[in-house]
């Protein structure tokens, strides 16, 4: 029994459908998808549970998804768009249909020399472009290389192996040295390290598995191979095919040189090297060169032009008279009828030969613009006629952005069968809707922006008390009206304002003046000896920092100077009442009355008194200046200080 994909009918990121499963690896399963936004056909690379939920990987392969979507060459797979849905973190590339070199090296067994260097130089184009962005592949090989229907070669997964190694850091790296450990440099195996040689390194290895049907190192494991790589050189290819010239021997043993300083520094100056080895007769290769395959199954081609030997059948061609051994007999200038009918034939010959030669053999220029370059490039193929797509693109009304705006030659033009049509790609209108971003943050609306096509965009600031910091308050052109993604936008945006500074100014003047410019006030007290009750001692954030609307300011108010509760003493003995006003610290008086006693018939004052104050304790009936019935008022007036302590 099969599982069915649970992806497979699924839409990832509310835009890319998954029509099927295509493929599955170590690290990621393949499937073609459908971007329902663009209408166009791709493939999504969707990543292991088991790394989607490692979030040092999600960082690291964004990161790197970033970096290779800005490689723009034709033998690199185009990565559009990544993103993560519910767990499933993916890619969006270009749809390459075909199959991958493995897969021609399984059928095939080996290819000849010229075809295998073919297929490397559009290899090594791909990574040269790669290596001159500051980027490694680290994982070359056949897997990753794809072929075409119609020849051409493509190089996809750029970074991945990277972002996985990044995020194993500190892990074991076994199942990443299993899954590459045929193509690994020595560096990667000793000390983990990889650039643009170890990509050179891989690139000679594939060569020699190219040019053999073998890789040079095998073993019963992954070590084993890992410990030959570091141990031993790869051989020449000669030595397992007897043939292979010493140029293409050289161009292995060069590249795979065990200390990477005697290698090519990168994958431009190997893919100069094979260029100048490839014969002289073979048909030029450029930096997006196809590999002219052979048809699954077929021989190689052989080089135009070189050693190959024409065979024809002598019986089939007529001799001159003279080789049969007799005179040609005279003929007369008039034959009559005959002759007529001979002429008319003639002219009618002579028609069609000009006719063919004006007009018959050119193929008419189909109409391509709005359409996906892969089909354009079947329907031009079925005219027997090349597809180049121009780096620059151009703005378009009536052709999306990503599909065919125009073509050099025209709709309809004539050209010669196998000549070369040149397609420019629509960047979109020129023209779009102006969003409504005003009252977005700035930050938001750029992003609208910048989604719209528009990339010149000019910020100016403006005192604003109704929106916070960094508010989109106007747009220029205004929302709605045209923008020209050639021109720049500008947005006024919100610097909020100056808190004014109410330290010294009373709690109600204070707390007016803040909320009338639309500040929140929040209110502490605190005592003091120095500023008066009542008043703002300190405020946060302080005058004059940008704030915004709604933003709240701490005031710090003075409650006077700081007292301290008298307790209800009445009633307690008085050494107990002494104690425990003195620890609370205050001074202590003690008026005696005139019989005595030991406890506090009344004290003063009463409330709240500041530390260092003096309460006066009331001791027994009839106490100095007392009301009569003990309860004193307090006053020393003799002066003798009796109950002063």
């Amino acid at each position: 029994m099969t599982t069915a994909d649970p992806l497979v009918g699924a839409t990832l990121d509310r835009r890319y459908y998954v029509e099927s499963r295509i493929a599955g690896g170590g690290m990621a399963t393949v499937y073609v998808g459908h971007d329902l936004r663009l209408d166009r056909r791709l493939a999504l690379k969707v990543m292991h549970a088991s790394l989607a939920r490692d979030p040092s990987f999600v960082r690291r392969f964004i990161n790197e998804a970033h970096s290779v979507a800005k490689l723009s060459h034709p033998n690199v797979v185009q990565v559009y768009d990544q993103g993560n849905d519910q767990g499933h973190v993916f890619l969006a590339m270009e749809y390459v249909p075909g199959s991958t070199l493995r897969d021609q090296l399984s059928e095939r067994g080996r290819l000849a020399p010229q075809s295998a260097l073919q297929i490397m130089a559009a290899v090594l184009a791909a990574l040269g472009s790669a290596h001159q962005a500051g980027i490694a592949h680290r994982d070359v090989k056949p897997e990753n290389v794809l072929l075409t229907r119609d020849g051409r070669v493509k190089v996809a997964d750029f970074g991945l192996a990277r972002a996985v190694e990044d995020s194993q850091q500190g892990q074991t790296k076994t199942g990443t040295v299993m899954g590459t450990a045929a193509y690994l440099a020595p560096e990667q195996i000793e000390h983990g390290a990889s650039d643009a040689r170890s990509d050179v390194y891989a690139a000679g290895i594939m060569l020699y598995e190219l040019l053999t049907g073998s890789q040079p190192h095998t073993g019963e494991n992954p070590i084993a191979v890992a410990y030959q790589h570091v141990n031993n050189d790869v051989p020449r290819p000669s030595s397992i095919v007897p043939g292979i010239p010493p140029e293409v021997d050289q161009l292995v043993t060069k590249a795979t040189e065990r200390d990477p300083r005697y290698r090519p520094a990168n994958a431009g100056q190997y893919l100069a090297a094979v260029l100048e080895v490839l014969p002289s007769s073979s048909a030029p290769v450029s930096a997006a060169s196809s590999a002219a395959l052979p048809a699954a199954g077929g021989p190689a081609p052989a080089a135009p032009g070189g050693n190959d030997t024409i065979e024809v059948d002598l019986e089939q061609v007529p001799l001159e008279d003279e080789d049969r051994g007799g005179e040609r007999p005279a003929r007369p200038w008039y034959m009559g009828p005959a002759a007529l009918v001979g002429g008319a034939l003639v002219l009618v010959v002579l028609v069609g030969l000009g006719w063919w030669l004006l007009i018959g053999r050119y193929e008419s220029v189909p109409e391509l613009a709005g359409m996906e370059e892969e089909a354009a490039e079947e329907r031009l193929n079925r005219l027997d006629l090349e597809l180049v797509v121009a780096e620059d693109r151009t703005y378009s009304d009536s052709a999306e952005a990503g599909m065919i705006a125009e073509t050099s030659p025209g709709f309809d033009e004539r050209i010669l069968p196998g000549e070369t049509v040149t397609v420019t790609l629509s960047k979109g209108p020129q023209v779009v809707d102006m969003p409504d971003i005003v009252g977005e943050p700035v930050s938001d609306a750029r992003e609208q922006l910048e989604d719209a096509g528009i990339s010149e965009i000019e910020e100016d600031e403006k005192v604003s008390h109704d929106e916070p910091p960094g508010t989109v308050l106007s747009s220029d052109p205004e929302p709605g009206s045209d923008a020209d993604r050639e021109e720049a936008v500008t947005l006024e945006v919100s610097s909020g304002f100056n808190v004014p500074d109410v330290v010294g100014s009373e709690e109600d003047q204070a707390r007016t003046q803040l909320e009338d410019v639309g500040l929140t006030v929040e209110v502490e007290q605190e005592s003091s000896e120095d500023v008066d009750k009542g008043e703002v001692m300190s405020q946060d954030p302080e005058g004059g920092t940008t704030v915004g609307a709604g933003d709240t300011v701490t005031l710090t108010v003075s409650s006077g100077e700081e007292k301290i509760e008298i307790p209800d003493v009445t009633g307690w003995k008085v050494d107990d009442a002494k104690k425990e006003l003195k620890d609370l610290g205050f001074k202590v008086k003690v008026n005696e009355g005139l019989i005595g006693g030991d406890r506090v018939q009344s004290y003063r004052p009463n409330g709240e008194a500041k530390e260092g104050d003096e309460i006066q304790l009331n001791v027994g009936p009839f106490a100095p200046n007392g009301d009569g019935n003990g309860r004193g008022n307090g006053d020393d007036d003799d002066g003798d200080g009796d109950g002063d302590d």
